[in-house]
């Protein structure tokens, strides 16, 4: 949603309105605008909950507070679910790298820091076991001490396109 209002150039309005916008008019738009895309965003069961919410801020920290709760539960739930992921075979290797990215997006928003060779290392361990001559290749390669992200999904789309 960020990525959109950032495009709409009307990012701020999430946040309290700045000193440097003075014109009521152009906040209202921004406002507005804003509202009108995480309206069209929601899904038609959360639009009752924000109906009664006058302002594109008031709106984001309500669902914000619903969806992304800082509690221990849901931190802990987020980081079972990523230390037990494992990609089924019915899935693409895309779909498989968006999810495990959402994963880590959630964790990250929670405030729980996870370092870039952690994240290869998570992808690499949740990868079937037609993946184990890339993954020993990749963990044995005396040249490398360090796997970072990038250079694993690169390896393994590389061999996802030779299979």
């Amino acid at each position: 949603m960020k990525v959109i209002l950032r495009k709409d150039n009307c990012l701020e309005a999430i946040n309290k309105r700045p000193m440097k916008i003075t014109d009521d008019n152009k906040w209202n738009k921004m406002d507005g605008n804003v509202m009108t895309n995480i309206h069209l965003a929601l899904d038609d069961n959360v639009l009752s909950s924000i109906e009664e919410k006058k302002t594109a801020k008031e709106i984001w920290d309500h669902l914000k507070k619903l969806y992304e709760a800082k509690s221990l539960h849901n931190k802990i739930f987020l980081e079972r679910k990523l230390y037990t992921f494992w990609m089924s075979e019915s899935i693409s290797m895309t779909e498989h790298m968006n999810t495990l990215n959402t994963l880590f997006s959630q964790l990250t928003s929670l405030g729980y820091k996870i370092e870039p060779n952690e994240c290869a290392e998570l992808l690499l361990q949740s990868l079937p076991d037609l993946y184990d001559p890339l993954v020993i290749n990749l963990t044995n390669n005396i040249l490398i001490d360090y796997l970072s992200f990038d250079d694993v999904v690169v390896a393994i789309l590389e061999e996802e396109n030779r299979c």
